[in-house]
């Protein structure tokens, strides 16, 4: 046996192409996680965050907004507790902690968050002095009902024009506590922040006079390129010698959050979500190089178990939390298979915040003080159920065309429940028998060949097996690739103890 090629097909009825499950996925492995690590040992698949992958857009969703004006203000005040939340522990930690995202709480409210009458009074003031604002007052009835969507770029635009004004509010407002004379920073900052409001009359502008595609499209590029003009003046004015020494917490809260902000929006939408990552081919060279270590490492070569055509692994992990802490058990984990596509499924915002309880998203997004409900709002009932999860899965599965040549499969970890945050609770581990062999790199060491094939026949004779198969890669000058080739005459023996 020379080869296992497992990218199959067969033609549909409606002479379209069907894909079969793959009789293997290959998943490579450096030597440093399978032996150091002891992913081999433990039979061991660790679930990565899209942070920790190579895709800078991994995970990304195409969000788009458009709603009423109930979703629009309570959008807004979501901003303005985010950043009162950060400005908050600004004051009292300054740049003594790192400040990011972790701390500041952009999926909520939660129940669970602290509140006193006097937050909420705060808060209640820091909403009142923006909502009344008549610019920002302009801005809501120019995007309550909007025929075209909002994109990032837009919402960006316009955070970044009120964060000045967002700022300077909150500031003022948690000075009032304190003494009139300490309060003249606070004051000269909101006065000079209001300086950013006719540049944001000018958008709000420019935008009513917008109709059609054609300048919906132009719309996209104008917003593209200010926030690239945007990026770069940020730059040169922390380049600038009079900006002084650069501090991050205080460049996270007076410049980075507006920017920022849009993109954490994707944490209300769905789960937090982490990936192993398979293939259905290991013959690529390039990939060799890259995630089996310059062609030191080691390709794990699995036998899914198919059901109803689809591929799935089953796996023993942290599963439930119980009187006596964590619980573990198996899970039956489907591969889905990557798409690889130049375009990425639009999501609609303000109707697939699916992170907050009913009772919160109904209160705090989907209705404004009166009571009156937005049109954003649905039942929440099985059938919104079951399409939010069938928007969930693109989002976890899409790359662009680039990436076409890994051919990947891949399991995902994610859930409302539970918590995968710690990297300890992402590690999940398979059944022997679901391995069914592996291959060494061109250049995998001797020694750790050595290592490796012990560690595999102690777990050959522990589980009666005797259908463990080795494989070596090798340069195919038929094929014209690295393919591989099994070791027909090595038969794994375990270490007999002497004594």
């Amino acid at each position: 046996m020379t080869s296992m090629d497992l990218s199959a097909s067969i033609f549909g009825a409606a002479g379209g192409v069907a894909t079969l499950a793959p009789e293997f996925l290959y998943r490579f492995r450096p030597l440093k996680r399978l032996l150091q690590y002891g992913e081999l040992e433990k039979q061991e698949i660790y679930f990565a965050s899209p942070s920790e992958l190579n895709d800078p857009m991994e995970g990304f969703r195409d969000l788009f907004w458009r709603g009423d004006r109930i979703v629009w203000e309570n959008l807004f005040k979501h901003y303005l507790r985010c950043l009162n939340w950060a400005f908050s522990i600004y004051v009292i930690g300054g740049d003594s902690q790192p400040l990011s995202w972790k701390n500041v709480p952009i999926v909520g409210p939660m129940p669970s968050e602290p509140s006193t009458a006097k937050l909420d009074a705060l808060l209640q003031g820091i909403f009142d002095d923006i909502l009344t604002e008549p610019t920002v007052i302009r801005l809501i009835n120019a995007l309550d009902g909007r025929a075209f969507p909002v994109r990032r770029d837009e919402l960006r635009s316009y955070l970044r024009c009120l964060h000045p004004l967002a700022l300077g509010t909150v500031w003022s407002r948690n000075e009032l506590h304190r003494p009139a004379s300490s309060r003249s920073d606070a004051a000269r900052f909101l006065d000079s922040a209001r300086t950013a409001l006719p540049g944001l009359d000018e958008m709000i502008d420019a935008m009513q006079s917008i109709s059609g595609e054609a300048d919906e499209q132009l719309v996209r590029e104008l917003f593209a390129l200010f926030g690239a003009m945007s990026g770069q003046l940020g730059l040169a004015a922390l380049l600038d010698p009079e900006a002084g020494d650069y501090r991050p917490n205080k460049e996270f809260l007076f410049r980075a959050f507006a920017d920022e902000f849009v993109d954490q929006l994707d944490r209300l939408v769905y789960p937090d979500w982490q990936v192993a990552c398979f293939m259905s081919d290991c013959r690529d060279a390039s990939l060799w190089g890259t995630y089996g270590d310059s062609h030191t490492g080691v390709c794990l070569v699995f036998s899914p178990v198919i059901d109803g055509d689809r591929p799935f692994l089953p796996l023993t992990r942290v599963n439930g939390f119980g009187s006596n802490g964590e619980s573990r058990g198996q899970v039956k984990h489907e591969f889905h298979q990557v798409k690889y596509s130049a375009k990425f499924r639009p999501v609609d915002f303000f109707r697939s915040i699916g992170r907050l309880p009913e009772a919160i998203l109904y209160k705090h997004w989907h209705s404004n003080a009166d009571g009156a409900r937005s049109k954003c709002a649905s039942e929440y009932d099985d059938q919104w159920r079951e399409d939010y999860w069938k928007g969930f899965y693109p989002g976890a599965t899409t790359k662009l065309a680039d990436w076409a040549h890994e051919k990947e499969y891949r399991l995902l970890l994610t859930g409302m429940a539970l918590d995968f945050s710690d990297k300890e609770r992402r590690k999940a581990n398979y059944d022997f028998k679901n391995l069914h062999g592996l291959i060494f790199g061109m250049k995998t060491p001797l020694r750790e060949r050595l290592e490796i094939c012990r560690i595999v026949a102690e777990k050959c004779r522990a589980s009666g097996r005797s259908d463990f198969k080795l494989y070596e890669a090798y340069y195919s000058a038929a094929r014209g690739c690295i393919d591989h080739r099994e070791f027909n005459l090595l038969r794994l023996r375990p270490r007999i103890p002497v004594g």
